[in-house]
């Protein structure tokens, strides 16, 4: 693998935990270091950096909210 990719991976410690749970990347790289751009869309989808994955957690966090202000709302009127 080239000198330069190999500093890129060693300065970015998500890069450098994928690889290493995704081994294949080092030949990967090592034969195509153009690779690079398709390796970080790789660790971003690994990592749920993506924009449809930020949007599902942050759906998923208003609707537990939702669901609680419904339980605390439901609580606090006394049953008849």
């Amino acid at each position: 693998m080239r000198q330069d990719i190999q500093m890129y991976i060693n300065q970015r410690p998500e890069i450098k935990q994928f690889i290493r749970h995704n081994p294949i990347w080092y030949r990967y790289l090592a034969r195509d270091p153009q690779s690079i751009t398709q390796l970080e869309n790789e660790v971003k989808v690994f990592q749920g950096k993506t924009l449809p994955q930020k949007l599902d957690r942050f759906q998923s966090n208003l609707n537990m909210a939702l669901m609680l202000f419904d339980m605390v709302k439901g609580m606090g009127t006394p049953q008849q």
